[in-house]
């Protein structure tokens, strides 16, 4: 489990520990290798955002799982208030990319801002015909969600919240499906950066370190056993 608590209490002592990066390896999560970047923009959070859409569509545009469904990315929100102030910089880093912002999904707590057709799009993401590829979230999208075409997860602005919401935040495109081989990436900022390596040291005995240089080491083959004929032995 990736929240191993009781009643807000963490739970210290563990029979035993299967790590994010023994999943890596073992195929069962995708691969981040040298693709978790921590960024110093001094603060300025719309530069973030337009650093995370341009760099994510450059590498992961045409990107897809083997059923189709295209690539996705998250971006996580403290408070709806941030979501507002940063949309605009998000919609112009599409539009600059050559992309429209209806490509966007809010999902919110707040039903001001996301619509029941909001959180039925949401609940379709898995789909190849789904035509969003970026989604902005407060308080949504942690614990729970599934979504193996999400290859992208970004943290704007430092989020404060109890337990490891940062670490299950950031780590939901890690999901692997049979077949796919390209890198999920996570973007982060310094501050996020810290705390996501105190939840990783406290949840799973590891480090932001160890991920960054974690690979898949299971491969999947064919063995063909050819049955030779061979004389039965006579014992006298």
């Amino acid at each position: 489990t990736g929240t191993p608590y009781f009643q807000r209490q963490p739970l210290r002592d563990v029979v035993v520990w299967y790590g994010l990066s023994e999943g890596i390896r073992d195929g069962i999560l995708k691969d981040v290798s040298g693709s978790i970047q921590a960024l110093q923009l001094d603060g300025d959070a719309r530069q973030f955002v337009t650093h995370v859409v341009t760099d994510f569509f450059r590498d992961y545009g045409a990107v897809s799982l083997p059923d189709g469904s295209a690539a996705k990315l998250a971006i996580y929100f403290p408070q709806t208030d941030d979501l507002r102030d940063l949309r605009p910089a998000i919609d112009e880093a599409l539009v600059r990319a050559g992309l429209s912002p209806a490509l966007c999904l809010v999902n919110t707590s707040d039903t001001s801002l996301t619509r029941q057709q909001d959180i039925d799009a949401f609940n379709r993401l898995n789909d190849p015909a789904s035509p969003h590829r970026v989604v902005l979230l407060v308080n949504k999208g942690t614990e729970g969600w599934n979504c193996p075409s999400l290859f992208g997860c970004a943290l704007a602005r430092k989020l404060r919240s109890s337990n490891n919401f940062v670490l299950q935040a950031a780590t939901r495109c890690l999901r692997q499906v049979p077949g796919n081989t390209a890198r999920a990436r996570i973007y982060l900022t310094q501050e996020n950066y810290g705390v996501l390596d105190r939840q990783l040291q406290d949840t799973y005995g590891e480090k932001i370190s160890d991920l960054d240089r974690s690979m898949q080491e299971r491969r999947r083959a064919r063995l063909v056993i050819r049955k030779h004929d061979i004389p039965p032995i006579a014992v006298r």
